[in-house]
């Protein structure tokens, strides 16, 4: 996997109960949609709260997707 870490265009739907699903995002000039959802947990780095997306495109295409809850930024950390 190649470390990225650049902000996406995202679209996600937020749940009532707090859960976040993340759904498709563009990737320079095409939209990946997210098959599924692998793995989901917290990371604090320096102060910041992340949620870390394990994501799965196509059954074979990884991708980390990371949502800084302060900020509101979605991240494509790795491809």
């Amino acid at each position: 996997m190649k470390i990225l870490n650049t902000p996406i265009k995202m679209m996600a739907v937020f749940n009532s109960n707090g859960n976040i699903q993340p759904i498709k995002f563009r990737l320079e000039d095409k939209v990946v949609t997210v098959e599924k959802v692998l793995k989901v947990y917290e990371e604090k780095i320096v102060g910041n709260k992340r949620l870390v997306f394990v994501c799965m495109h196509n059954e074979k295409d990884i991708y980390e997707l990371k949502f800084e809850i302060d900020s509101k930024i979605w991240y494509l950390f790795k491809k």
